[in-house]
């Protein structure tokens, strides 16, 4: 945070005095003022001297030593301030205070960080592992380049909710005089975009006529983001979308068009496990941004693991084998504490998979609901699955359409309608795509988590769900691309 040129000044200064009164008794003195501030601003006693107009060896030694004694015992929780350590000290300050208020403003009906007015239950931060380049590249997307819609794609659990949340926080934390409005929405399965759009021209008290379209919601929405400037997350986008209805994509689309196209000074922050081009026939210009979120990085998980209780030779393989997936690994710890005592090479002996409950609730829904996997997806997955279970080794594009169309004995198979079948399944996380070099073909694979989960099927929906007999008939005829 050090290098924060946007947090206000004036604000930390507020914190401080606060701070100071209710440890010595007094106001901070106008020579004591000048001397912060020259130091926030990163200028040697001469250049605070020539500004201020007080004595260079009076600022040094006269105000200096004994401010700097005081600040260590009011603010220095440890760190001795001085004038190179005192604004990074005072960054930690305002961002402890923010959170205090952040945190206040939860049990608060009317809450208002600095002046920016919330609306929703933003999720709290209780840890926060790693990310900070996906933070640091988001706040530049909103911040500099002024991006309308950013979307976070990602398999269950991976940690989009929090990362937008922590985003939120940041860009609170460094101007909260930014934003009008931030509004996070969490999406309600079976919800509509209608159901949506009025929601916010609800929370938003957009006058409004009894019985109007949606169209006319839209455009009332948009007006309102046009002039005021408001961050609208909007999480777990993929509850509202039956992705094989076409009437419903259309109306997604006519959304994200006029979120996106439409100028105005807002963000909107979707979180979703299907990729937005899914439920909606939108063209992802250049101001939408899709970022595909990934596991944590090794670092990164070791700490979570480590905060668990779990540590050793074997917490990166354990890592490999959950791909980084922050809620399963948090899930396989609480089972290897519990059942294991924490013994991770016990663990380990059984040569077990634990199924997480966000990752076993996504592919409940991804087998049980119709529209949000095609028939052939699911039947490349069951596919992937058994033969994974014989050998661990990627499956080769060539063997895989030999394989399926003997599978489903056909004599013909769209390999157009495969390619795609993979591609859609890759960007969901739901498959692992990876090649040798340029010259090889792209060979396929899934996690160990999902492996088991359709193997062991515990709930019968995949090989329900994935009719053969159906699925023939859906491909049959179609012409080799």
């Amino acid at each position: 945070m050090s290098s924060n040129k946007n947090l206000d000044l004036e604000a930390v200064l507020e914190i401080l005095e606060e701070r100071v009164l209710q440890h010595t008794g007094r106001y901070l003195l106008p020579s004591e003022m000048v001397l912060i501030k020259g130091s926030w601003d990163g200028k040697d006693y001469k250049e605070i001297a020539n500004d201020s107009g007080y004595n260079v060896h009076y600022l040094q030694t006269g105000v200096g030593t004994p401010l700097w004694t005081m600040l260590t015992q009011v603010v220095g929780e440890g760190v001795q301030v001085k004038k190179l350590t005192l604004r990074n000290i005072l960054l930690k300050l305002a961002k402890k205070e923010y959170l205090k208020k952040l945190e206040a403003s939860y049990q608060n009906v009317d809450r208002l960080i600095g002046t920016t007015r919330l609306y929703g239950e933003i999720p709290k931060i209780t840890s926060f592992y790693g990310r900070q380049d996906e933070i640091s590249f988001l706040k530049r997307e909103v911040n500099i380049f002024k991006k309308r819609c950013i979307a976070l794609i990602g398999i269950a659990g991976i940690g989009k909710t929090i990362l937008a949340s922590k985003l939120i926080e940041e860009i609170l934390l460094e101007d909260s005089s930014n934003y009008e409005y931030v509004i996070w929405k969490t999406i309600k399965r079976s919800s509509t975009i209608d159901n949506l759009v009025t929601d916010l021209i609800n929370t938003f008290n957009i006058e409004q006529a009894e019985y109007i379209t949606l169209q006319t919601k839209l455009s009332l929405l948009l007006n309102y983001l046009q002039s005021h400037r408001c961050l609208l997350v909007l999480d777990g986008f993929e509850a509202i979308a039956p992705v094989n209805i076409f009437e419903k994509r259309l109306e997604y689309e006519d959304f994200f068009v006029g979120i996106t196209q439409e100028k105005h000074q807002s963000c909107v922050i979707v979180t979703s496990q299907v990729p937005l081009k899914e439920i909606a026939y939108v063209n992802l210009n250049s101001s939408i941004v899709s970022i595909q979120i990934e596991g944590l990085e090794e670092d990164a998980a070791i700490q979570l693991m480590r905060e668990k209780g779990i540590a050793g030779e074997k917490c990166k393989e354990l890592i490999e084998t959950y791909r980084g997936n922050p809620s399963e690994l948090e899930a396989v710890s609480d089972r290897i504490n519990r059942i294991f005592g924490g013994n991770l090479e016990k663990f380990f002996d059984y040569r077990t998979t634990v199924i997480g409950p966000r990752v076993e609730a996504m592919l409940n829904l991804q087998f049980g609901q119709n529209g949000l996997l095609t028939d052939l997806q699911k039947q490349v997955m069951v596919y992937l699955a058994e033969e994974m279970a014989k050998s661990s080794a990627l499956i080769p594009f060539s063997k895989l359409i030999n394989d399926l169309k003997e599978r489903l004995k056909l004599e013909v198979m769209s390999i157009s309608k495969v390619i795609s079948a993979l591609e859609g399944l890759e960007q969901r996380s739901l498959i692992e795509a990876s090649k040798k070099s340029s010259k090889h073909e792209l060979s396929y694979g899934m996690e160990p988590v999902i492996k088991k989960y359709i193997l062991v099927d515990p709930y019968g929906l995949v090989y329900k769900s994935s009719n053969k007999k159906e699925l023939t008939s859906y491909i049959q005829g179609q012409n080799s691309l």
